[in-house]
């Protein structure tokens, strides 16, 4: 068992991955594709295996990593460390072949996890947070204890610790001591987190099919929030402000200013203050409307009644 030692000032720095870790990803969907289970990750392991035979250098890529390594715990701590770029060109080519074309939706998935982890904390504090990690991590005050991933222990010392969800992690979690930042920076906590069974095959999908149905998604978004308004959702998922945004869909502030109040009074986004400036972010239902299919936006939408607020300006 893995145990961490949370301290007051620990608990006081806890939070939550502000983006994606894509390298990560990369070294925990290598460890998925050699091991078994979990139906919703079995064409993606046939495709990507299809892919690897079909190219030797791949190939010998991926089994160069594991004898470098020796496990994935391992080619987590060398990726980390960033001494050694023969391993890290091995880990990006992999990358490209298996993460890569599905990077935009497991990053909105994961968007959707984090923001998940914030409502919780926010609603019941650190220590509801904490206590609803997932299977086989267990808080027992001032321990956070981890099951099946050997024994271990770790004392923060003060800097706390960051919480990131990861899509191809099949462990309970996984502990990353981050040293490039220098001493104070936190260790990473990272732990699983799926959609529904029945749609991990669809988040994970061949990357030409899943451009249709994308495709299928935006014009029924688009059709019912309206287009600029649909764009404007979509463009700040990675958060940005009124200025960057007209920018990126191609009107006034002053126009972009209305369509933020609709998707806001919504619920579909959220705005706050850093210093002269407002940002804007997704929220977890924007995540769940951006990601959802044509029936579920349909589903959703009526209810938002976001068509009975349209601004004038488009």
């Amino acid at each position: 068992m893995y145990r961490i030692v949370l301290s007051a000032d620990d608990l006081a720095r806890i939070r939550i991955s502000d983006g994606d870790v894509p390298l990560l990803e990369a070294v925990f969907a290598l460890e998925t594709l050699h091991e078994v289970g979990e139906e919703g990750f079995h064409e993606w392991r046939r495709r990507v295996r299809r892919h690897l035979m079909n190219s030797a250098a791949r190939s010998e890529h991926v089994a160069q990593l594991l004898r470098i390594a020796g496990n994935c715990s391992g080619l987590v701590d060398l990726c980390m460390g960033a001494q050694h770029p023969q391993v890290m060109y091995a880990v990006q080519d992999f990358s490209r072949l298996a993460v890569a074309p599905h990077w935009e939706r497991i990053r909105v998935h994961l968007d959707s996890a984090r923001e998940a982890l914030r409502h919780v904390m926010g609603r019941g504090g650190v220590g509801e947070l904490l206590g609803n990690l997932g299977p086989g991590i267990h808080w027992k005050p001032p321990v956070l204890e981890i099951d099946g991933v050997g024994s271990g222990k770790l004392k923060p010392a003060g800097r706390g610790l960051v919480l990131a969800p990861s899509l191809f992690l099949r462990r309970p979690a996984h502990v990353v001591r981050i040293d490039r930042g220098g001493p104070k920076s936190a260790p990473l906590l990272t732990f699983p987190d799926r959609p529904c069974p029945e749609d991990l095959p669809s988040l994970l999908a061949d990357t030409d099919s899943a451009r249709g149905d994308r495709r299928e998604d935006i014009d029924s978004l688009a059709a019912l929030v309206g287009r600029t308004r649909a764009a404007a959702l979509r463009a700040v998922r990675e958060g940005c402000g009124n200025a960057e945004l007209a920018e990126r869909l191609g009107v006034t502030t002053a126009a972009v200013s209305q369509h933020t109040t609709v998707l806001r009074a919504a619920g579909l986004i959220s705005t706050r203050r850093r210093g002269s400036h407002v940002v804007h972010s997704v929220t977890h239902l924007g995540s769940l409307l951006l990601r959802g299919n044509s029936t579920e936006l349909r589903q959703v939408l009526p209810a938002l009644d976001i068509t009975a607020r349209q601004p004038t300006t488009v």
